[in-house]
């Protein structure tokens, strides 16, 4: 094209495609100018347009508006180039644009999709807190061996959406998928001690591309395939009334620190999109290399509209966000007042989506109970506490009581309330629920660091052997156990999530940091949800209980007492075990908590009509039963919900 067609002076980044043309934009802090190519496909070797933007002055934006010309129009499905001119004339490599809808890697270099604007314009499922059950899971190792789903599909969003139907079946309301923008997997610098092969990060926590879907969980692997087979997916979720929550990674990329890889940042600006240490190194503050500076103007826009994008283009109902203390810290990792966090959390847009932190970084920092409202908050107080109490450790009944009322975490912010701590026993990073009560220790030999890496305070408890045993007596101790656990998790206020396959046993043999597994250790075998089927029962079972009961949708018509073997005396001692709890309103219940090493006999409140119980984990298959008797014998570590039968 003639230079006359091309215009400038937009500042939108990215590709802003349009009837007549098409808009791009660039941010290059150095650069001498910068020169856009054109592709019609993405295997094309010659562009069919390519213009050199020269800088204009004090501005650091470069900007071509390139109309369509005869024959010679820009539709999507093309592909585009950035490279960076030096006074020399000589180009640097081809960038990976970071507002890009989609990325390809082809002979050696980043090429960007050119796609048209999208809206989202159907009904979101708009999920209140209170009714909100979150189902963690990650879209590759979920249907990766389902023999129900044919072969092509597994693995992907499209198997995913066959899925569907168990989903709703079990009764979660909210998915919440690991990573799934376009990731550099190539971080990892072990070896497999078994095959000897370089491992790769396989949960997606190395973000390059934030506003593309990475192609390894499309059926057609490439960048068009994979963002409409997502688009597909939302909308599919969204049919059935299940919310969307992508698990995302704003604190770092995937170029890590020196020595990594240059895609685009530490070409454009390194020193506007990361922080540095006054050695002038790499901030490492997420435990990868670099930490992206989210206190420049630059990087919140990207961040912003990256959000932005994906609620309201594509439909996801909301964000996990990884070590999100990071993105309320200043440049030295010093937390602020006022950061980022209190930008989006402000955001006309994105405060109206479902927002949760991970109130940690990699350096030691942890923030939980900082964040602004209405950001919800992962407990890990909860997860280590019950854990605890459920192996059977003395002293923590006082803690349990505050984590099954929500009230673990102080909130500095006196807007948020117990909706807003999210419970969880299991997430991916750590033991699957079987494992936390099939082994003492982790086992991550397979990960080539020997066993060095992953958490050692696990506040597991293997039950007599460690790891897979046919002894009946241990595997009869390790379902009541997980029982234990799923029971109260879901009878705890707070927003309950449920980490893929601990439904029916899922294990990865002790691993408790697999991130760099994709394989059978990790992948979802849904054979044992035949084999666990009881397990599984009892799951649908908690969580239907825990939507029905009235008491989790309205709290305040209901007064709480503590209480031990004999009513209104509760056990609070370093050596108690055992713990009971009367809600009384609407609808009655008791709930017993007995984690002794003998069975103990419990007062029952006195209430007209007779107690019916629900949950009685000591049993495996799970009966309704009333009570004639104003007492009631409570199993060595197991679990009792009653409810008032008039």
């Amino acid at each position: 094209m003639e230079s006359s067609d091309v215009m400038v002076g937009h500042e939108k980044l990215g590709c802003q495609l349009s009837s007549e043309g098409a808009y791009f934009t660039i941010y290059a802090k150095h650069a001498f100018a910068m020169v856009v190519e054109i592709y019609e496909d993405v295997n094309q070797t010659t562009p069919v347009i390519k213009e050199v933007i020269e800088r204009e002055k004090d501005s650091d934006y470069f900007t071509a508006y390139i109309r369509n010309m005869g024959a010679k129009k820009i539709t999507s499905g093309m592909y585009y180039v950035w490279r960076i001119m030096n006074e020399d004339y000589s180009y640097s490599p081809a960038l990976m644009d970071p507002y890009a809808k989609g990325v390809a890697y082809v002979k050696g270099e980043w090429r960007n999709l050119i796609i048209g604007a999208w809206h989202y314009l159907k009904k979101k499922p708009e999920i209140p807190w209170k009714s909100t059950i979150i189902y963690e899971l990650h879209v590759g190792h979920f249907t990766k061996i389902d023999e129900s789903i044919p072969e092509e599909e597994r693995g992907t969003f499209k198997g995913l959406i066959r899925k569907i139907p168990y989903l709703k079946q079990l009764g979660v309301t909210t998915l919440e998928i690991l990573p799934v923008f376009k990731w550099y997997p190539r971080t990892v610098k072990n070896r497999s001690p078994y095959t000897g092969e370089l491992l790769e990060d396989v949960w997606g926590y190395n973000t390059l591309a934030f506003f593309a879907i990475d192609e390894r969980y499309s059926v057609g692997k490439n960048s068009e395939d994979s963002l409409e087979e997502f688009k597909a997916f939302i909308e599919a979720a969204h049919e059935a009334g299940l919310e969307i929550i992508l698990d995302v990674v704003y604190n770092h990329s995937g170029e890590g620190g020196e020595g990594g890889v240059k895609v685009h940042f530490k070409y454009l600006a390194p020193e506007v999109y990361y922080k540095y240490s006054e050695c002038g190194n790499y901030l490492n503050c997420s435990g990868t290399g670099n930490t992206l500076n989210t206190n420049h103007p630059i990087v919140k826009a990207l961040i912003k509209d990256s959000l932005i994008y994906w609620a309201n283009e594509i439909g996801v109902d909301g964000f996990r966000f990884d070590l999100a203390s990071i993105l309320g810290q200043d440049e030295r990792g010093r937390w602020l007042k006022e950061s980022l966090l209190n930008e989006i959390a402000t955001d006309p847009i994105l405060s109206k989506v479902k927002l949760i932190t991970e109130g940690w970084d990699a350096k030691g920092s942890y923030d939980v109970g900082r964040m602004p409202a209405p950001f919800c908050e992962w407990s890990d107080y909860f997860r280590d506490t019950i854990r605890k109490f459920v192996k059977g450790d003395q002293g923590i009944v006082p803690s349990v009581s505050h984590c099954m009322m929500g009230k673990e975490i102080y909130f500095t912010d006196s807007r948020k309330g117990k909706d807003q701590t999210i419970h969880f026993i299991t997430a991916h990073d750590g033991f699957t629920m079987w494992d936390l009560v099939s082994y003492n220790q982790k086992h991550n030999e397979a990960n080539g660091e020997d066993n060095r890496d992953g958490h050692n305070a696990n506040y597991s408890y293997n039950w007599g052997t460690e790891g897979e045993t046919d002894d009946e007596g241990i595997l009869v101790s390790r379902q009541k156990a997980a029982r234990n656990l799923l029971s109260i998790l879901f009878f705890s206020k707070g927003t309950p999530m449920l980490l893929m396959g601990d439904e029916f046993a899922r294990t990865q043999k002790g691993n408790n940091n697999a991130f760099c597994q994709d394989n059978e250790l990790v992948w979802v075998d849904w054979k044992k949800s035949i084999e666990h089927a009881d397990l599984l029962d009892f799951t649908r079972r908690i969580i239907q209980l825990r939507k029905s009961l009235d008491y989790f949708k309205h709290e305040e018509d209901y007064t709480i007492s503590w209480h031990g073997i004999h009513q209104k005396q509760p056990d609070w001692s370093y050596y108690s075990r055992s713990i009971a709890l009367f809600i009384e309103g609407k609808e009655s219940l008791f709930f017993i908590a007995n984690n002794y090493y003998e069975s103990l006999m419990f007062e029952l409140p006195k209430v007209e009509g007779k107690w019916k119980c629900l949950i009685n984990t000591a049993h495996l298959k799970q009966v309704e039963e009333v009570v004639e008797s104003e007492q009631y014998e409570v199993k060595a570590y197991s679990v009792c919900l009653f409810q008032i039968s008039l």
